[in-house]
């Protein structure tokens, strides 16, 4: 393992005198690129993120994405036989928060960092963006996971103080052929069309990786191999002893165009403890996990999905995605069985049938206004998909969820609009899900950091082997709105001052109920993207 990322890092660093490949950070060139893939005439793969300036030339030039910022440096060789080109330019956000509650509670937040480009040719790119966040977020954005306070979507905080913390963002691509792009980063993948993914997301925060990326006729491949890292409790029953650990993941996505409308995602993944040495036969890029598994004799923890898209016409689209954790196919029928006729007497809902689906609609440019969006879409996972009967090897990173940041056995209902202009941005999200959650002791699949597997396993909970569906265990409501307005005060700059307003609602089945209302308003630049919608 240590011999074959040596020899990857000494062909990365070798070969830059050949040359590019620097991310696109900018959300109004990430809205034009997913709707140029709806063009019937083109090869194109929108489900695989994040998007590359090298693949879309046509569609946006690097050097626009800074040329947006208020204030950037750049500098430029174009004499070279490989042109060289650096950038540097500040990345902020400067919030108020205004709670109220049975007082106004104003909480202020920042955020200041740098962007950083190089890029030699069009093979060789170097993009770091480095981050300091002073927080103080809404109740529901924190995560008290075994003790240790966690930001969604951001990570922990530094020892020293739980209201700071930095992240660093890094991506350095080499592509020695057009159809070939390896990279080595310290960041976060998306697979999927919608605003959710359950197969790989990009709610957690940031993990180091190396990707392989390659195209091919109609295919797009994508093969990433992580570091990640588990947090449990490791004794729940004696004395509670906190554990950090590492893991492996990888995943694998494969996305066929199949005619002028159509395209079939094939998406894989496995999660392996971090404390043995890493299974030679997973760095094969293009195996099949199952039949690993099987010749391993292994109890890693494998999921398997697919997502679908459906180009309408080059406004609108419809896709899906379906994520198998486990199942057995004559329980999943005895399942069907049972909702078709609710007094089926056999045995039905396993607990190890667990899968999750998703399916919505896109559309751009609606009542034939430009650059107003729209979506939605339908989730729904069953109880336990994601956990594992090991609590190191379920499908998070930093006590954050790899997939939807509902966890699993919920129902979910998500849209949105939005008005990305010259001199205006707004945005106007809806959450509306229902949840099944545990209540003391029990586990009825909502929470993925639990142990999964049915009998007395020496937890303070015991998992049923049948009879298991999805919403069971405590219904809860959680409805979240979000509407965004930001006023660019410079026309095609990314500089804006923005108003906003959050509200998040919960009701329980047991009469519990709590309300969160939300205002803000301050100055960002518009390279973040933070998921505050759940």
């Amino acid at each position: 393992m240590k011999r074959i990322l040596a020899h990857i890092i000494l062909v990365v660093t070798v070969s830059t005198v050949f040359a590019q490949n620097i991310p696109v950070r900018d959300p109004h060139f990430i809205r034009d690129i997913e709707k140029s893939t709806l063009s019937l005439d083109k090869k194109a793969h929108s489900a695989i993120k994040p998007f590359y300036f090298s693949d879309y030339k046509d569609i946006c030039a690097d050097s626009a994405q800074y040329e947006k910022s208020f204030l950037y440096y750049g500098w430029k060789n174009d004499t070279a036989k490989k042109p060289a080109k650096f950038y540097a330019l500040p990345v902020y956000e400067v919030f108020n928060w205004i709670m109220p509650t049975d007082r106004l509670d104003y909480r202020y937040n920042t955020h200041f960092g740098g962007l950083f480009d190089f890029s030699l040719g069009d093979k060789f790119g170097i993009s770091y963006q480095l981050s300091t966040w002073y927080l103080d977020l809404p109740d529901y954005q924190k995560n008290y996971r075994y003790n240790y306070l966690i930001y969604n979507n951001l990570g922990m905080p530094t020892p020293w103080n739980s209201f700071m913390l930095f992240e660093n963002d890094l991506h350095i691509t080499f592509s020695p052929y057009t159809f070939l792009k390896l990279e080595l980063a310290n960041s976060r993948n998306f697979y999927g069309d919608g605003y959710r993914s359950f197969l790989l997301s990009d709610f957690a925060s940031n993990y180091p990786y190396f990707k392989l990326e390659t195209k091919f006729l109609s295919i797009k491949y994508s093969c990433v191999w992580a570091l990640q890292k588990a947090r449990f409790e490791s004794d729940p029953l004696g004395m509670p002893m906190i554990t950090s650990q590492n893991k492996y993941s990888v995943f694998h996505y494969l996305d066929w165009k199949i005619g002028k409308r159509l395209n079939l995602g094939l998406f894989e993944s496995i999660i392996l403890k971090g404390d043995y040495v890493f299974d030679f036969e997973y760095l094969n890029p293009i195996i099949f996990f199952r039949p690993v598994e099987f010749n391993l004799g292994s109890e890693d923890n494998a999921l398997m999905g697919t997502n679908i898209r459906f180009v309408i016409n080059e406004q609108n689209m419809l896709y899906g995605q379906f994520m198998l954790d486990d199942i057995i196919i004559g329980q999943l029928i005895n399942d069907i069985k049972h909702n078709i006729n609710p007094d089926y007497t056999g045995e039905y809902g396993w607990f190890a049938n667990k899968w999750a689906a998703q399916i919505g609609y896109k559309s751009y440019d609606i009542f034939k206004l430009n650059n107003l969006d729209f979506f939605t879409e339908i989730n729904l996972a069953r109880p336990y998909t994601y956990s594992h009967v090991r609590v190191q090897q379920n499908y998070s990173h930093q006590g954050q969820a790899l997939a939807h940041p509902l966890g699993a056995n919920f129902v979910e209902s998500v849209s949105g609009i939005s008005y990305l202009g010259k001199r205006i941005i707004a945005d106007a999200k809806l959450m509306y899900a229902i949840v099944g959650i545990d209540s003391t002791n029990t586990h009825f699949g909502q929470d993925i950091y639990n142990s999964t597997m049915d009998g007395n396993q020496g937890y303070p909970y015991i998992v049923n082997s049948y009879g298991n569906v999805i919403l069971q265990g405590i219904k809860t409501q959680l409805i979240t709105a979000k509407f965004d307005f930001g006023w660019i005060l410079k026309e095609n700059k990314n500089l804006s001052l923005n108003i906003g307003y959050i509200m998040r609602y919960g009701s329980a089945e047991t009469g519990e109920k709590q309300t969160q209302n939300l205002f803000y308003f301050g100055v960002k630049s518009n390279f973040l993207k933070r998921e505050m919608v759940y």
